[in-house]
């Protein structure tokens, strides 16, 4: 699915939230019909500029007594100067800050009213090609004569959906004032955001800057949006490879894709998740799965806490000092006084690759693996450490011996799993 872009309306309010801006992808900015003047324009082009968010106009019926959410009787000839006049200010502004506008999207009232009517809608476009030019991307509806005005100006269209308002059962959006159609809760959100970018009708959802609950709604969306527009491909009948944003709690991930029914097995690594599944039965989409955890509670109960006593006498700990500028002591020291997280499980069965190792011990992998190294060391590749399970090859450098480690449990397979927690004891 191509990626569905988070926008926001803002600009509006005096005392507006900026994590608002972090959250946006687009900003519709205010420009004077209903809302905003140039104060609070510069005001939103600069956080634009902070947070790295794409501007956008957001003109507005002439009407700020009622913010722009009473549909007024126009002409077309004045609508268009209007609109061109409100997108003129914004352009000017933003000119002097350095960001460039390049959306646009009418509000309020008169997003509905030219949604209906061609000749409105033809003012509003041409209003804005006036002021911004040809270039730019119009948001808007995903049918009516706004998308037709747009599209036979030759712009870009975005179809927009709403993550933060009620809907009908035919789908369409519950009149603000009556009960349900402005919401607050960023749950309800996020199930809008997954049930909307899924359905593949639409390219941006929105989310009002006004709306209360506003920050964390947008927050919710923006993760869930993040996630959905995860690459990914097949690996043939049955088997497909997801690429894993950071934020998503690896073991969270391997528990909520195994508990899907059809999925087979389920091998998650520090960057993809593999999935395997009945292919006469093929499970809920992946992503689907991964954009409820985006920002939910990623475990209900903390990882278990895992104590391996480490004796540091391996046979690359002097050449490891030396590269690092540090004594022996000080690398073991460093190696011993943080907490790690099994962040994937590696090449051999048991093998745990834990995170994240201190900056200022880590090096680089051997130029040369060995044929044999012994089971138990303890050994480090960059920002990562481990305990190697049985002997094998490996060109880790190898630092310690676990003392009394046992690295696979009767009944219950490997000691270490994905997301557990681990401290090294130096012991003499």
């Amino acid at each position: 699915m191509a990626e569905c872009l988070l926008n926001i309306d803002l600009g509006e309010l005096p005392e507006e939230d900026e994590r608002l801006y972090a959250s946006a992808q687009v900003a519709n900015i205010a420009c004077g019909g209903h809302a905003g003047d140039e104060r609070s324009m510069r005001r939103a082009l600069e956080a634009c500029a902070r947070h790295g968010t794409r501007a956008g106009a957001h003109p507005s019926f002439e009407d700020r007594a009622n913010f722009g959410r009473q549909e007024l009787q126009v002409a077309p000839e004045e609508l268009r100067a209007q609109v061109a006049a409100q997108c003129a200010r914004l352009v000017a502004l933003a000119s002097e800050v350095g960001v460039p506008v390049r959306y646009a999207k009418p509000h309020g009232a008169l997003y509905h009213a030219a949604n209906r009517d061609p000749a409105l809608a033809r003012a509003v476009v041409e209003g804005v090609v006036e002021a911004l030019g040809p270039g730019i991307t119009f948001l808007g509806p995903g049918s009516g004569a706004l998308r037709e005005a747009a599209r036979a100006a030759g712009l870009s269209y975005a179809r927009e959906g709403f993550a933060d308002r009620g809907t009908r059962p035919d789908g369409s959006l519950i009149p603000r004032g009556q009960p349900g159609a402005v919401l607050s809760d960023p749950v309800v959100a996020r199930e809008n955001a997954l049930r909307l970018a899924l359905g593949g009708t639409v390219d941006t959802l929105c989310v009002h800057g006004d709306s209360p609950g506003a920050v964390d709604m947008a927050r919710e969306v923006r993760a869930v949006l993040e996630v959905l527009a995860l690459r990914s491909e097949s690996l043939g009948e049955g088997a497909l490879r997801l690429v894993l944003p950071a934020r998503l709690e690896r073991r969270a991930v391997l528990e909520s894709l195994k508990a899907e029914p059809g999925v087979v097995d389920v091998v998650v690594g520090e960057e993809h998740a593999c999935v395997y599944f009945d292919p006469v039965a093929p499970p809920e989409d992946p992503r689907r799965v991964l954009g409820r955890l985006a920002v939910a509670p990623a475990l209900k109960e903390e990882p278990p806490l895992v104590t391996v006593r480490v004796r540091y006498d391996g046979p690359d700990l002097e050449a490891v000092a030396e590269r690092v500028g540090l004594s022996v002591d000080d690398v073991a020291l460093l190696h011993a006084s943080r907490e790690y997280t099994v962040r994937s499980m590696g090449f051999l069965p048991g093998f745990a690759y834990l995170g994240e190792v201190d900056g200022r011990i880590a090096v680089p992998r051997l130029a040369t693996p060995r044929p044999r190294v012994p089971a138990f060391s303890v050994g480090l590749a960059g920002r990562r450490t481990g305990i190697y399970p049985f002997a094998s090859p490996g060109g880790w450098n190898l630092i310690g011996t676990a003392v009394d480690f046992t690295a696979f449990q009767p009944g219950s397979g490997a000691l270490l799993r994905l997301g557990d927690r681990l401290l090294f004891e130096r012991v003499d």
